[in-house]
């Protein structure tokens, strides 16, 4: 999954509980913002501009991957049917209990990249620094623009941050990331991941 000349993304805090995100299409293409498989309900996700740019370095180094899950079954007369029993379990909770870097050689480092990328987005929830826009499109030789209502943070007052937005559009069966930052792209030691040798690519 690429970026796509031709596209760009601005994004502008207007208050500390707002960001407005603004699309630029030239690219030729009609773009439908609704994540990579599309039917997400997901337009633009607001979020501090290093997880922002971690997004985009994770689409760039992986394909996008679905949630890994161990399958456990079970046959034969499982009480008053003759049906099996099939249990799936998530392995993302676990990584909640790894060691940092240590879920690499279980699951690989897209695993452990996403696992990383969604902590640190769900910190930003908890401060009040993410929230979302429905899912839009974007014709060529247009602009889309959208007001995101940030969620309240869970505890004390919100403080302002260095926004940032990504998004993951698609034109017919091709996918582009696409990530925006209020004050240019973050640093060298800000926004690189740091899960085995992926780091900033």
């Amino acid at each position: 999954m690429t970026s796509l000349p031709g596209v760009t993304v601005t994004v502008t805090q207007t208050n500390l509980s707002q960001v407005t995100v603004t699309v630029d299409n030239s690219s030729g293409k009609k773009l439908t913002c609704d994540g990579p498989e599309g039917g997400s309900g997901i337009g633009a996700t607001v979020t501090p501009a290093p997880v922002a740019q971690a997004a985009i370095q994770y689409y760039a180094n992986f394909a996008h991957k679905p949630e890994p899950l161990d399958r456990f079954g079970s046959s034969g007369n499982l009480g008053a049917g003759n049906g099996d029993l099939t249990v799936d379990i998530a392995w993302n909770p676990i990584l909640a209990f790894l060691p940092s870097g240590s879920a690499s050689p279980l699951l690989g480092e897209a695993y452990a990249a996403r696992d990383w990328i969604a902590r640190q987005h769900t910190a930003a929830v908890t401060k009040g620094h993410a929230g979302a826009s429905t899912q839009f499109t974007v014709n060529n030789a247009s602009n889309f623009s959208t007001t995101i209502d940030l969620g309240p943070p869970s505890n004390g007052p919100r403080t302002d941050f260095n926004a940032g937005a990504f998004l993951v559009c698609t034109s017919g069966n091709e996918k582009f990331a696409f990530a925006g930052y209020e004050n240019g792209p973050p640093g060298p030691n800000e926004g690189a991941l740091p899960i085995g040798s992926v780091g900033r690519r």
